[in-house]
């Protein structure tokens, strides 16, 4: 379990195939942030940088729920998908920065 501003998120991992992952389109995902059990649902099988991708991504729409931003569904999934891509080293590159200031 985890907190964003104030509200409580849980983690929860099911088989690939479970009817959490159906989008829109018939396909399947492999995470999925429902804001309605406050729970990020990630297929079991996801394992090393390709899970911590997909949480990450899952994790900023947690925070686009609990802070009730509202794009549209392109921009948010670029939003998520930028920052579950880049965050890590833009992150690092702002402390290395903010160390020398």
């Amino acid at each position: 379990m985890f907190e964003i501003n104030g509200e409580k998120w849980h983690i929860q991992f099911s088989c690939p195939y479970h009817d959490i992952f159906i989008m829109d389109s018939g396909d399947y995902t492999i995470g999925v942030c429902d804001d309605k059990s406050k729970t990020i649902y990630l297929a079991s099988n996801l394992r090393g940088k390709l899970l911590k991708k997909v949480l990450c991504h899952e994790i900023v729409h947690a925070a686009m729920f609990s802070y009730n931003i509202e794009l549209d569904y392109m921009q948010e999934e670029l939003m998520a998908n930028i920052i579950a891509t880049y965050g890590s080293e833009i992150l690092k590159i702002a402390n290395d920065i903010f160390k020398r200031l």
